[in-house]
C-alpha cells in the first residue's frame, strides 16, 4: 500500500514538474510573440510617425536608396563637368552654372563668364545627408564608370553632428542592404550591422519613444519635427534638372537680400528666424562631431585621391543669422579641431564660402544661398580664376 501511494505521489510530482517546465518554456515564447506582435505596430504608418523617436524621411534619399543612374548627364551642354556632393545646400549645383545663364550673370566679369561657359555640374546631393550617406552615394556614382573633371564635397556642420535628432535613423535606414553587403569592406562591418539588425526588429529601427507615446495620449503633435522634414518642399530644397533648360536660363528666382528683407519683416521671421529655431532643435543641445562621420570624411578623401580627381571641400555659404550660430565658440571649436583639422592633415583644398568676396548676397532662407548666386560661387571653386 505504501509503495502504491509513493508511486502515485511520484507520478503527480513528475506531472507537476512537466507542467512547470512547459510553463517555463511557454512564458518566454509568449513574451517573444507578444513583442513581435507589438513590434509590427510600426508597420502602420500613422502610428509609426507618432511613436517613433526618429521620424522616417527617406524621401530625401531616394536616389541613394534606388541607386539612381546619372540621367542628368544626358542634358550636359558644356565641355567640362563637375560633381557636387552634399546636402540640400549643394542641390542647386545641378542647375547652376549653365551656359545660358552664365553669359548674362551680372555678378561675373566677361572674362570669368567666358571661362565658366565651359562648366556645368551634376549634383548627387541629398537634403539632410550625413557624411556616411554622401560617401555611399559617391561610391554608387563612381561605380557606374563615370568620372567627373572636378568634385565639390560639401562640408556642413550638421553632416557630422553626433547629437542630431535623426542621426541614428540615418545610420540604419537609408543605405540599401544589398549595397551595404556588397561594399562591407568600404563601409565597415559595424555599418552593415547597423543596417541589417533594424530590419529584423522594427521597434529598434524606429526607436520607440515612451515620451512620444505620452504625447500621443495627450493629443500633442510633433509640429517642429514635421516642419523640419517639410523643408524639402521649400525653395532651397527643390530639385533642379537640366532637362528644363528654358527655366534654368530664364533667371527667375524666389529669394531675398538685405533690401527686400528690410521691407518684409514677416518673411524674415518665417524663413530666417523661425528656420533657425528649427535647425537648433534638430541639432540638439550640444554640437559634437561624430567619430564615425569623421571616418567617412577620411574615406571620401582617400577615394577621391585614389581616383586622382581634383576636389575642393566646401563649407557652404549660409545667411549670417545661421553662420553666427554655427560660429558660436563651443560649436566652432568642436568643428574646427575635428573636421577642419582632418582636412588640413589630409592636405586637401578647403574653402569656406562664407569668407569669399562674393557680390551676390541673395538667400532662399536662413540655410540656403539663392540659386542666382551659384554661378558666381562656382567660379571661386572651379579652376577658372
Amino acid at each position: 500500500m505504501g509503495l502504491y501511494i509513493w508511486i502515485v505521489n511520484f507520478n503527480i510530482l513528475a506531472k507537476k514538474r512537466e507542467r512547470q517546465k512547459f510553463v517555463a518554456f511557454l512564458i518566454p515564447v509568449i513574451a517573444l510573440s507578444a513583442y513581435l506582435i507589438v513590434d509590427k505596430v510600426f508597420l502602420i504608418k500613422p502610428l509609426r510617425d507618432k511613436l517613433a523617436a526618429y521620424l522616417p524621411y527617406t524621401e530625401n534619399f531616394l536616389p541613394l536608396i534606388n541607386n539612381d543612374d546619372l540621367v542628368e548627364l544626358d542634358y550636359i551642354n558644356s565641355k567640362n563637368v563637375f560633381l557636387a556632393l552634399g546636402t540640400s545646400r549643394s542641390i542647386a549645383f545641378n542647375g547652376f552654372p549653365n551656359p545660358g545663364y552664365t553669359r548674362k550673370d551680372p555678378f561675373l566679369t566677361p572674362q570669368i563668364a567666358h571661362k565658366m561657359e565651359n562648366w556645368e555640374g551634376i549634383s548627387i546631393a541629398m537634403a539632410g545627408a550625413s557624411m556616411r550617406l554622401i560617401y555611399a552615394r559617391l561610391l554608387q556614382t563612381l561605380e557606374k564608370g563615370w568620372e567627373p573633371d572636378f568634385v565639390v564635397v560639401e562640408i556642413s556642420m550638421m553632416s557630422f553632428n553626433k547629437n542630431g535628432k535623426f542621426k541614428e535613423f540615418l545610420k540604419q535606414n537609408v543605405i540599401p542592404l544589398d549595397f551595404a553587403l556588397k561594399h562591407y569592406k568600404e563601409l565597415g562591418l559595424t555599418a552593415v550591422w547597423n543596417i541589417l539588425y533594424p530590419r529584423m526588429f522594427l521597434s529598434y529601427k524606429y526607436q520607440f519613444s515612451p515620451k512620444n507615446f505620452w504625447r500621443l495620449l495627450q493629443g500633442d503633435d510633433r509640429d517642429w519635427e514635421l516642419t523640419f522634414f517639410g523643408l524639402a518642399g521649400g525653395n532651397g530644397y527643390e530639385s533642379v534638372s537640366k532637362k528644363d533648360r528654358k527655366n534654368l536660363e530664364s533667371g527667375n528666382f524666389k529669394d531675398y537680400n538685405i533690401l527686400t528683407l528690410g521691407k518684409s519683416p514677416a518673411v524674415y521671421k518665417e524663413k530666417f528666424e523661425d528656420l533657425l529655431f528649427v535647425i537648433k532643435q534638430e541639432a540638439g543641445n550640444t554640437y559634437m562631431v561624430d567619430p564615425e562621420e569623421l571616418e567617412y570624411l577620411e574615406k571620401t578623401i582617400a577615394l577621391l585621391k585614389a581616383k586622382k580627381i581634383p576636389t575642393v571641400y566646401l563649407r557652404p555659404r549660409v545667411h549670417p543669422i545661421l553662420n553666427n550660430y554655427e560660429r558660436i565658440e563651443s560649436n566652432w571649436a568642436e568643428f574646427e579641431t575635428k573636421v577642419l583639422d582632418t582636412l588640413q592633415r589630409s592636405d586637401v583644398h578647403y574653402v569656406d564660402a562664407n569668407e569669399l568676396p562674393m557680390k551676390c548676397d541673395y538667400f532662399s532662407d536662413a540655410s540656403h544661398l539663392s540659386r542666382r548666386c551659384y554661378t558666381e560661387l562656382s567660379s571661386f571653386l572651379l579652376p577658372v580664376r
